[in-house]
């Protein structure tokens, strides 16, 4: 699956959020600048400003800069939202989905059950991301399914730190083909209910091990930092012996 430049400026600028990098009030590089550190378009890095100004995460002050608005934690507003929008979405799913949606439904998750034979995170991330915006356009209401799509850097960063927990992908997946198969049944309330457990599930493992990922990304931090290091030292050899 193609990943857009502009989803990867969000990632990192969130990242940078949740470890405390930026905080509220601070006011964010300019945009031109942003793309000079990440190696995209100013463009791209124009695009995911936009996408958080319009989720309310950063505001943009002409004349001024960008700022990260004050509020509560970045992830747990997302999971609030999330709990309430995907529930809905869910119930609703069950009461106007076709047979094109189901199959198309039934797809992602039988790709879901091969990323996770073979460890590919990743690519279950992607999955996971299209198989909860597939219930979003099954639900027929095309405002919760613009919402969706608006938060998508958001929603896949978040998805992305959380299936790295220890056994959450299996449990996510059980979660997810009960939830296919009540909306395949049309029993909107049980549609309804397990998303919502779901996101509760998803919430509960992420406050247990909120110690652990802040570990993982500081791990992740330093061995960046070293490889970076290293080509650098590697290029002045280089260099050197080329008499540059």
């Amino acid at each position: 699956m193609m990943i857009r430049a502009s989803d990867i400026v969000i990632k990192s600028l969130i990242d940078a959020i949740v470890k405390g990098d930026i905080k509220p009030g601070d006011k964010l590089p300019s945009t031109e600048k942003i793309a000079k550190q990440m190696g995209t378009s100013v463009i791209s890095a124009r695009e995911a400003v936009q996408n958080l100004a319009i989720i309310g995460l950063v505001e943009i002050s002409h004349g001024r800069g960008i700022f990260l608005t004050r509020g509560a934690p970045v992830i747990e507003e997302l999971f609030e939202a999330r709990r309430v929008i995907e529930s809905h979405n869910a119930m609703m799913a069950a009461r106007n989905i076709d047979a094109e949606g189901l199959k198309a439904m039934s797809r992602l998750l039988d790709e879901m059950d091969a990323c996770l034979e073979k460890g590919d995170t990743d690519s279950y991330t992607d999955m996971d991301y299209e198989f909860h915006l597939s219930i979003g356009k099954a639900s027929g209401n095309r405002i919760l399914l613009r919402t969706l799509q608006n938060i998508k850097g958001l929603l896949r960063y978040q998805q992305s730190v959380i299936n790295r927990l220890p056994d959450i992908i299996r449990r996510s997946s059980v979660k997810h083909r009960g939830i296919y198969s009540a909306i395949k049944k049309g029993d909107s309330e049980s549609a309804r209910s397990l998303m919502a457990q779901h996101i509760a599930e998803v919430i509960e493992s992420w406050k247990k091990n909120a110690g652990l990922l802040q570990g993982q990304k500081q791990k992740q931090g330093r061995t960046q930092k070293v490889r970076q290091s290293a080509a650098k030292r590697v290029q002045k050899t280089d260099n050197g012996k080329r008499g540059i």
